[in-house]
């Protein structure tokens, strides 16, 4: 039986657009024919066409409707192709392939806006162009030696000696930008003692352009991964124990289910895991609240005290050496919600000594009941600056900053205004890490993670 080869159509109009960019230059040009009959004072230009030139045999028997005695109108410019020739002096390693990787900004429909989350992710492998040289002339028509001389004179100016062009707006074809070069003028292809084209005078542009021939560049669109299988294995009931109460086990054994989404973000705060939706909210398509447990079925069920989640601060999403780990449990209440337990080991390397509590010292002092008495080594992040005043033993410190009790006075232990770079140190009162960002006092790992920036081991 034969076999016939399906062979791929690709047609771009690439040299169609060299030609098009290369015909308006040339669609713009007016010339002046005299003065407008009603006031004999104000001037009267008519604008000239351009045309591609090389027109076929029915359209000019159609312009001519049908007759040898009908002559084409003037004034009129006609670019054709003169020849397309390849130039080996351009040519580079034909079989390079360069790729680039692009993501976009997620655009919002509601909005109509551009969003600071990352959208659709592609990658665009391009082949090297073909490299050729194109010639191309501009016949100017003209009636009278005036035409001739107002058109010149308006083109002949701009090419000193090269004008640009763009063949498309997109940012990652290499070939989009060339330029036009002027190389030869011919004033008249008219001759002495002609008769019958005597009324219509032809003079002639030409110019190289060079141009590339590209191949079909191939497109993927990124996605970020939903589902992971790694590190499989299985728990005798010894090892679950000591997986539960984070002792040493056998990893021979440990079983997971690494799940991600490319469409929802998470918010953690105060230990509870909430689910959203990529515009932040909690609701799902159907208008419900989102519930884990039905989030997570197309991937597994979740372990209470085994499950991880997975905390990603940094903006390389394939760094997953500093992850923040946690374990999860079902809550009790809102199945909006998981509960998470942070393994502090995992958290960032505190760079300050810990501090007892945060502190508004223009609402409390020392020995207020709210804070305790000042003993030798009480450390606190104030919220505003410290008021002049003995029960601060006149301290002039200020918002952000960390003070010390010393066993006689309080002293500036951190200066905010001086530190630009990252801190970090831990809250004794709640057990959190506070992160100094160079402006603010943050928690260093609650807030709002984008999908990429979070993974739950199930």
């Amino acid at each position: 039986m034969a076999t016939s080869k399906i062979q791929e159509h690709f047609y771009d109009e690439q040299i169609r657009r060299y030609l098009l960019q290369f015909i308006r230059f040339f669609s713009c040009f007016r010339v002046k024919t005299g003065r407008k009959m009603n006031d004999g004072i104000t001037d009267q230009y008519i604008r000239v066409p351009a045309k591609y030139g090389d027109a076929s045999r029915m359209a000019s028997q159609l312009l001519k409707q049908g007759s040898e005695n009908m002559t084409n109108s003037t004034p009129m410019i006609a670019c054709t192709i003169q020849s397309l020739d390849i130039d080996r002096q351009r040519t580079q390693e034909p079989l390079f392939t360069d790729t680039h990787h692009i993501t976009e900004r997620e655009f919002d429909e509601e909005t109509g806006l551009y969003t600071d989350t990352p959208g659709n992710r592609v990658s665009v492998s391009r082949m090297m162009p073909v490299p050729y040289k194109m010639t191309v002339q501009a016949d100017i028509w003209t009636s009278n030696t005036d035409q001739k001389l107002q058109l010149m004179e308006q083109i002949l100016v701009l090419f000193n000696p090269t004008l640009d062009i763009r063949t498309n707006s997109s940012a990652v074809d290499w070939t989009s930008l060339s330029h036009v070069e002027l190389t030869n003028t011919t004033w008249s292809t008219r001759s002495v003692g002609s008769s019958i084209d005597d009324i219509i005078d032809v003079a002639t542009l030409t110019f190289n352009i060079p141009v590339y021939i590209t191949p079909p560049a191939k497109v993927k669109q990124q996605k970020l991964i939903h589902t992971i299988i790694s590190q499989l294995y299985s728990l005798d009931d010894d090892d679950l124990d000591n997986f539960r109460e984070q002792k040493v086990f056998d990893k021979d054994t440990l079983k997971y289910t690494v799940v991600t989404y490319e469409d929802k973000k998470v918010n953690y705060v105060d230990g509870n895991l909430q689910i959203l939706n990529d515009k932040g909210s909690n609701l799902g398509d159907d208008g419900l609240v989102m519930e884990w447990d039905k989030e997570l079925l197309p991937f597994g069920v979740l372990r209470s005290g085994i499950s991880q989640l997975r905390l990603r601060k940094g903006s390389d999403v394939t760094d997953n050496d500093n992850d923040i780990i946690g374990r999860l449990e079902i809550h009790p209440t809102d199945p909006n919600l998981l509960t998470v337990t942070i393994d502090t080991a995992t958290l960032p390397t505190n760079t300050l000594s810990p501090v007892n509590a945060i502190v508004d010292p223009s609402k409390n002092y020392p020995g207020d009941g709210s804070v305790p008495a000042a003993i030798s080594g009480q450390r606190y992040v104030i919220l505003n600056d410290t008021p002049i005043n003995a029960l601060w033993t006149s301290i002039v410190a200020h918002k952000n900053d960390i003070i010390e009790f010393n066993g006689s006075a309080w002293t500036i232990s951190f200066d905010s205004s001086a530190v630009a770079g990252t801190q970090h140190v831990t809250n004794t009162s709640s057990n959190d890490q506070l992160e100094w960002n160079g402006t603010e006092w943050i928690n260093s790992y609650e807030g709002t993670y984008n999908p990429g920036y979070w993974r739950i081991y199930l």
